[in-house]
């Protein structure tokens, strides 16, 4: 049997929704006053009072439990989890997966210290990972961007979420910036009727252009070509001036042409 990806996050959903406690070496049992009384962890005997009426779990005790509700078995530990259940693993660069695929519902994501994998949580989706954190802090959610690594468990089924690439994000460029993305940039400026020389130089005339796209698109005018204004350089949109006169891109590609033969023309005939 698998454990479908949604399921498997549904289920670590039920322990967050009851205000789950954390017990290092629980999966789930309930927490009495009883067991307090005869702790012996240091934690356990500073925090874990506030857990007494509460299902509690640690980190890889959460597995444990979630796969019991679905008939199957993982080792209690965060080491042998990564060493042994995991299908696929690597890398987490804030909180991306360093081979350009974007991280899955389902994933398990781990934290590294000098002794190897010593915790493990649950990515969600939203960039949202939901852990067992501590007898301090028992069930709680965090950023994606907190983890180490990741690794997709053999027993789950992640069909439901196709594996998609990271969207390339464009770099911020402004006046002086060279190369490829200028020269992208000067296309797009051009396509929305700024006729500019598309030569991958940001100089004044591009810089004119851009804050003058940026005037016409409700933008910050400030001639610097960050997130908001690639977007909407990107978006397909017809380009309307405030004189309501629509910009016939070919007819001005045209006439640049023209004017550009014009002018060659007069150079070598005043030479």
């Amino acid at each position: 049997m698998t454990i479908p990806a949604d399921a498997l996050c549904d289920a670590f959903r039920i322990p967050l929704d009851e205000h789950g406690g954390y017990i290092w070496g629980a999966s789930g049992q309930m927490w009495t006053e009883a067991k307090q009384n005869a702790a012996t962890r240091a934690q356990t005997k500073s925090y874990g009072r506030q857990w007494i009426g509460h299902h509690v779990w640690d980190c890889s005790g959460m597995f444990v439990w979630a796969y019991k509700r679905f008939g199957e078995s993982i080792y209690h530990g965060s080491n042998t989890i990564w060493k042994k259940y995991c299908s696929k693993q690597g890398k987490l660069s804030n909180g991306q997966r360093c081979d350009g695929i974007v991280l899955r519902p389902g994933t398990a994501v781990f934290l590294l210290n000098s002794s190897g994998r010593h915790h493990i949580g649950l990515y969600v989706g939203d960039d949202t990972v939901i852990e067992a954190k501590g007898t301090k802090w028992g069930v709680v959610t965090s950023r994606a961007n907190h983890w180490d690594e990741w690794g997709e468990l053999s027993a789950v089924d992640y069909s439901m979420f196709p594996e998609e690439e990271i969207p390339l994000i464009k770099p911020t460029l402004r006046k002086g910036d060279r190369g490829d993305d200028v020269r992208e940039l000067q296309t797009l400026l051009d396509k929305h009727g700024f006729v500019i020389d598309i030569d991958g130089a940001f100089g004044a005339k591009t810089e004119a252009a851009v804050k003058g796209f940026q005037r016409q698109s409700g933008l910050t005018v400030d001639g610097v070509v960050g997130a908001a204004t690639w977007a909407a350089l990107k978006a397909d949109v017809p380009i309307e001036p405030e004189s309501g006169i629509v910009i016939d891109r070919e007819k001005l590609a045209e006439w640049r042409d023209m004017m550009s033969e014009i002018i060659d023309e007069l150079d070598r005939l005043l030479v």
